[in-house]
């Protein structure tokens, strides 16, 4: 039972850092049913899950990389100002807000940001939205991961 609990938390973990960019949930998820078969002697894997497993990552992984690159390609601002412009602006509205109050703040902050942000917000949303749909591929894969291992291998 600590054993199902610990690859569970495990896979739930991946799960979360799917939405991430950066880390490779799929593989965190792929780490945990392993460490499960370690523990067990690999009595449920069968060779067809571990394959699916595997192209499921794999999919995730490398597809949902291709797939940001593909659907980011034309636009002139890297992903990484988008994703961090908002980032930042919510963060400077939020801090704004916090020293001076939520009326003077709020336009405080429209009156710093409006000169570099809010040209480029069409486009930080489109690429928002491509980021996204790359995401949930991951996601996906993801959850589709953890439930054959839920089906297949946790008894």
């Amino acid at each position: 039972m600590l054993l199902t609990f610990t690859a569970s938390l495990i896979m739930a973990v991946g799960l979360v850092l799917t939405l991430l960019p950066r880390y490779p949930g799929t593989a965190v998820i792929f780490a945990g049913a392993v460490l499960y078969g370690y523990f067990t002697g690999f009595s449920s894997f069968a060779p067809w899950l571990v394959k699916t497993l595997v192209a499921l990552m794999l999919l995730a992984e490398v597809g949902g990389r291709c797939l940001r690159l593909y659907l980011t390609r034309r636009f002139t601002l890297s992903r990484r100002f988008a994703v961090d412009g908002t980032m930042g602006n919510i963060g400077g509205v939020l801090a704004a807000n916090a020293l001076l109050g939520p009326i003077l703040g709020v336009i405080v902050w429209e009156v710093i940001s409006a000169k570099t942000f809010e040209p480029r917000l069409a486009t930080v949303g489109k690429i928002l939205g491509r980021l996204a749909a790359a995401a949930a591929l991951r996601l996906a894969c993801g959850l589709a991961m953890v439930l054959v291992v839920a089906v297949y291998i946790f008894p």
